[in-house]
């Protein structure tokens, strides 16, 4: 709650046009004189100009959830380019994959950091699966590991 007297000290650098000038526009031409300003406009124009100290520790936090988010989705990217979900220079078949077969259905910004680690575990579990299958012969998964044989030679 700021006074009067915080909103003159405030302005106390600045020159009586300059001030005269601002709180015109401010108060929608009603006034031009700080001492006629209303308490709601007294407070509305000190926080304008002393805008509140953030929370550090929610910024942290924030910031902190950030990184962590993107080196899950990283993760995420790069096992399902392994598992062959994503094609190296195309969302598009990767996009269709989470929208239609993953655990919870929406898209890969949509997902808070659990559901990250959750989608995370089932396309590792798809690479463990596709692994396993790849040994039996004559099943798709045998075909698509030696067509990537087959360019080695």
């Amino acid at each position: 709650m700021a006074t009067l007297q915080d909103l003159k000290e405030l302005f106390a650098e600045r020159k009586p046009h300059q001030i005269a000038i601002e709180i015109s526009g401010f108060t929608g031409f009603r006034t031009t004189v700080i001492d006629e300003l209303t308490n709601d406009e007294i407070n509305r124009l000190y926080a304008l100009h002393t805008p509140m100290l953030k929370d550090v520790e929610a910024e942290y936090q924030a910031f902190k959830y950030e990184l962590v988010s993107k080196a899950w989705k990283s993760k995420i990217l790069a096992a399902a380019e392994k598992a062959g979900f994503k094609e190296p220079q195309s969302f598009h078949s990767f996009n269709n994959w989470m929208l239609t077969r993953s655990k919870f259905k929406k898209a890969l910004n949509a997902h808070n950091i659990e559901e990250l680690k959750e989608l995370h575990r089932q396309i590792q579990a798809a690479i463990s699966n596709n692994t396993r299958t790849a040994r039996k012969p004559l099943t798709k998964a045998w075909w698509n590991h030696s067509e990537k044989l087959k360019n080695l030679n």
